[in-house]
């Protein structure tokens, strides 16, 4: 019984050992390159339905306004802290560091609900 504990304790160390083995550095950064153009496409979309409003209700409209608001506070409070701590802190490249940024954009916009 407690040797295959020990055996069993083993296996779940090298399955976790793997696991936790960083990946691919090419396949993390296509991977990051790819979150990040879905979050400019994202962003491209959401500022175009924008202007569509604004056209038509003007700047008055909630939908305008609501919209501006969210995407002017997610710049400032969350793409700007982000890429400026990839910079400073992590001393990392600033194209490295801005497709950081826009892939956290595309994990905060995964937490809004419609």
């Amino acid at each position: 019984m407690f040797k295959q504990g020990f055996f069993l304790h083993n296996k779940l160390l090298c399955n976790l050992r793997i696991m936790m083995q960083p990946e691919n550095p090419v396949t993390e950064l296509r991977q990051l390159i790819k979150d990040a153009r879905w979050a400019i496409w994202s962003f491209i979309i959401i500022n175009i339905a924008v202007l569509l409003f604004f056209f038509v209700d003007g700047l008055f409209n909630q939908f305008v306004f609501v919209a501006l608001f969210i995407q002017a506070f997610l710049f400032v409070v969350w793409l700007l802290p982000v890429f400026c701590y990839q910079v400073f802190y992590k001393k990392l490249g600033v194209k490295y560091a801005f497709y950081k940024a826009l892939a956290t954009y595309k994990e905060a916009l995964g937490h809004v609900s419609w």
